[in-house]
């Protein structure tokens, strides 16, 4: 990314300028989302200082498999991460049927600290309740605490929506780095504020969750997919070849893996 940035990051207007532009913080691989960069050497320390009082607020976006509870609901999570202390905020936005895990759950989250992997660990981990397409390794160390929290055993990996981590950086917040702040001395009103719109593809996967776990669409615990007619009987699995085929031709319908899927 820093490779890039001094074509698109104009000088400082003041201030001693930066060799290049640096970032300030980091974003999980595949997670994409708004990142501060500074310009000048004294907008760095700044901000560096205001991250280590925890004086900036992020705040982020994530679908997740199951149920965490009804929307509105909220929580914290404080359980350590690579032993270090870590606390995370969660808010669920809305819950919709999914053919896969039951259900899938749209969260609000803001990190308090900022550990590495911090909101995919505590959601994984902790609350049984992987992100979407999560790395195979974090998904499967959520079955303890699925099953502790289900009473069963965890779903088979799915992959939906194409493959994208369904975590997104949506909002962030910090105290203005041309003032000398004290902690404490700038009042939240007063924080600079940047905010990006959540993806379309939240919207379409849990629109197409629901849409499937409407029409009947199932999965085993084998991970075998099946729609349930009618009548009530079942229909006959999916064959993965000929769906894979026709799904990569974009041609929208029901897939083993993606159901119903863009």
């Amino acid at each position: 990314l820093e490779g890039y940035l001094p074509a698109l990051v104009q000088p400082p207007l003041t201030g001693t300028h930066c060799r290049c532009p640096r970032v300030c913080h980091r974003l999980d691989f595949r997670v994409a989302g708004p990142v501060l960069v500074a310009t000048a050497e004294e907008t760095m320390r700044s901000l560096k200082a205001s991250f280590e009082r925890r004086s900036v607020t992020k705040e982020y976006r994530a679908i997740v498999c199951g149920s965490l509870g009804e929307a509105g609901t909220h929580f914290k999570v404080s359980a350590p991460v690579a032993d270090e202390e870590a606390e995370t905020e969660i808010e669920v936005l809305r819950v919709v049927p999914c053919p896969h895990y039951g259900y899938l759950s749209e969260l609000k989250i803001r990190p308090i600290t900022g550990r590495h992997h911090q909101i995919r660990q505590h959601c994984a981990e902790f609350l049984g309740a992987p992100i979407v397409n999560d790395e195979r390794p974090l998904f499967d160390v959520a079955a303890a605490a699925w099953q502790r929290r289900t009473g069963t055993p965890l779903p088979p990996y799915y992959v939906r929506g194409g493959g994208n981590l369904f975590l997104q950086a949506v909002a962030i917040a910090f105290p203005p780095p041309s003032q000398e702040v004290q902690e404490g001395q700038v009042c939240q009103d007063k924080f600079v504020r940047v905010k990006v719109p959540v993806s379309g593809r939240f919207e379409r996967l849990l629109r197409t969750s629901a849409r499937a776990y409407e029409e009947g669409w199932r999965s085993t615990a084998d991970g075998q997919t099946f729609q349930i007619r009618a009548s009530g009987s079942f229909g006959y699995p999916l064959d993965r070849s000929a769906d894979s085929e026709r799904f990569n031709s974009g041609v929208e319908m029901p897939s083993s893996q993606d159901i119903p899927e863009e």
